[in-house]
């Protein structure tokens, strides 16, 4: 294993504890646990989404504004 190998690994650990998602009851990004259909939070048990409902309206808009850049 080389030097570089092990960075990526240290690097893609480094993002799996940091990976957070959005908690309607803790009203937050937060940890999560991921199971087979759902993800949930850490803290009080809820479910969680990827974005806030006001961070999905901006990715969209932005997806939308740079949609031809990826044809």
């Amino acid at each position: 294993m080389t030097n570089n190998s092990r960075n990526d690994l240290s690097d893609t650990t480094s993002e799996f504890y940091t990976e957070q998602k959005w908690c309607d009851d803790c009203n937050s990004y937060v940890r999560f646990m991921m199971s087979i259909n759902h993800s949930y939070c850490v803290n009080c048990g809820g479910r969680v989404r990827l974005f806030s409902n006001n961070d999905s309206v901006t990715f969209q808009e932005t997806v939308q504004r740079h949609k031809w850049q990826a044809s």
